[in-house]
């Protein structure tokens, strides 16, 4: 079987979006960063984002020298400010616990993602490498 395997993704674009303005529950949907006429920016750019991290993780002590990559997924809410900060992989529980913390301390907001030249919530992942020592 050589199946290309091209799934189809059901319900979209059933046009219930009407635009006044008065939308219930709709417009909060996460999309995501890859859909996006914009993705959203970290202000200074990502390099500034991980510096950040860096600088203010604090790394328990483990056995040997490594770097650990941490995955990390949250939301960038339309206001900018992230949310539902969450590890998916598994470093431990030290550290997925001090990255969470790291993440949650930042005040600086997001530029959001831009979709039709609105603001949306886009879900967001990426890896955080962390020195142990």
């Amino acid at each position: 079987g050589s199946g290309t395997g091209e799934g189809v993704l059901n319900g979209t674009g059933t046009g219930a979006n009407t635009g006044t303005g008065t939308s219930t529950g709709n417009g909060n949907e996460l999309l995501m960063a890859e859909t996006l006429d914009s993705k959203p920016q970290f202000p200074g750019g990502i390099e500034k984002f991980y510096r950040y991290v860096g600088s203010r993780f604090m790394s328990p002590t483990l056995d040997e020298n490594r770097n650990v990559r941490i995955y990390v997924s949250f939301v960038v809410e339309k206001d900018g400010s992230m949310s539902n900060i969450k590890v998916i992989n598994k470093p431990g529980q030290a550290l997925e616990k001090e990255a969470i913390r790291v993440l949650q301390s930042i005040k600086v907001k997001w530029t959001p993602g831009m979709l039709n030249s609105k603001p949306v919530r886009t879900a967001y992942n990426l890896p955080i490498v962390v020195e142990v020592n």
